[in-house]
C-alpha cells in the first residue's frame, strides 16, 4: 500500500468524502453544519485551515439518526463506510466517522486494530437541561464519561506523558464501547426538539441554544460550498475569541497523528 504523505492529498480525499455527504444530505433533507476548526477554516480561509488535517460537522440528533438509518443503503455506491460503536467491534467514541473505503487509516493513539479509511467526523447535537442543579449534574457526568472513554480506548505511549499514561492504565478495566453506550443514552435522554440548550456531548463543554442553529447558509469551502450556522461569527467568537487572528506559528501544526494509505496501490 502507498502511504499518503502529502497533507494536500489527504485533504483532497477528505473533501471528496464531504462532498458525497453533502449531496446525500441535500437529497434526503438532512441538516448539518461545519464545526470546530473546519468552520473557522471556511470563514477565515475559504476552505481548510492550511495546517489542519480533518473535517468535522454537527448534525442535530433527529437528522443524525435519519442519516444513520438511510446512509448505509447508499454507502457502497459512494465508496464510503460508516464507523461508530454500532458498526465497529472496538470503537470508543460517541461520534460517527464516514470513511473512504479505498483507503486504510490507522490512529496509533487508539487501541483498536480495526482500521478504517480517510474520514469525516459527524458529531451529534443533543438536548441539554436548563435547571441549574440538573445542568451541573449532567455536565459532571458527561465530562467524566468522556474522559473515561478516551482513556480506556487509548494506548499507553511515550508521547502521552506520565499523567495521561497513568490515567490510561487505571482505565484498562473499563470497556470503552459500553461507556459510549452510557454517554449516548445520557445525551439522548434530553430531546433535541424540546430542550432549552443543545451540545455535542463528546466535545468540550460548550452550550448552544436551538435558535442559534435554526438558520444556516452556504459558504465557500475550497472548490465547493457547505453549510454553516447563519450566526457563525457570534458562535465562533463566544468559543474561540478573535478566531480571525492566526495562532502563533509554533501552533500551526496538524492536530492528529494518523497513518493513511491507498488500498490498491503498492509502493
Amino acid at each position: 500500500m502507498r502511504k499518503i504523505t502529502d497533507l494536500g492529498e489527504l485533504k483532497g480525499l477528505e473533501l471528496a468524502v464531504m462532498k458525497k455527504i453533502h449531496a446525500f444530505c441535500e437529497e434526503n433533507g438532512i441538516t448539518y453544519y461545519l464545526c470546530f476548526g473546519t468552520l473557522i477554516g471556511a470563514i477565515r480561509h475559504g476552505g481548510f485551515i492550511p495546517w489542519d488535517d480533518d473535517i468535522d460537522i454537527f448534525m442535530p440528533r433527529p437528522d443524525y439518526e435519519k442519516f444513520l438509518a438511510l446512509f448505509p443503503q447508499k454507502m457502497q455506491e459512494y465508496g464510503l463506510g460508516v464507523a461508530n460503536h454500532l458498526t465497529k467491534p472496538y470503537f470508543g467514541r460517541c461520534i460517527t466517522k464516514i470513511y473512504d473505503t479505498n483507503t486504510v487509516l490507522y490512529e496509533p493513539q487508539y487501541k483498536t486494530d480495526d482500521p478504517i479509511g480517510v474520514f469525516v467526523d459527524i458529531w451529534p447535537l443533543d438536548g441539554f437541561p436548563g435547571q441549574p442543579c440538573e445542568m451541573k449534574k449532567v455536565a459532571k457526568c458527561s465530562v467524566f464519561l468522556k474522559k473515561l472513554i478516551l482513556a480506556s480506548s487509548s494506548r499507553i505511549r511515550k508521547e502521552n506523558g506520565f499523567k495521561k499514561n497513568l490515567l490510561i492504565f487505571l482505565a484498562k478495566p473499563f470497556n470503552p464501547k459500553k461507556l459510549v453506550v452510557k454517554l449516548d443514552a445520557l445525551a439522548k435522554s434530553y430531546p433535541y426538539e424540546t430542550s432549552p440548550y443543545i451540545k455535542a456531548y463528546s466535545d468540550i463543554h460548550v452550550l448552544y441554544t436551538r435558535e442559534e442553529f435554526e438558520k444556516r447558509i452556504l459558504v465557500p469551502f475550497e472548490d465547493t460550498q457547505f453549510y454553516v450556522p447563519e450566526n457563525y461569527d457570534e458562535l465562533l467568537r463566544r468559543v474561540y475569541g478573535d478566531y480571525m487572528q492566526l495562532p502563533p506559528e509554533e501552533q500551526q501544526q496538524p492536530h492528529h497523528v494518523i497513518q493513511a494509505f491507498y488500498k490498491d496501490e503498492t509502493p
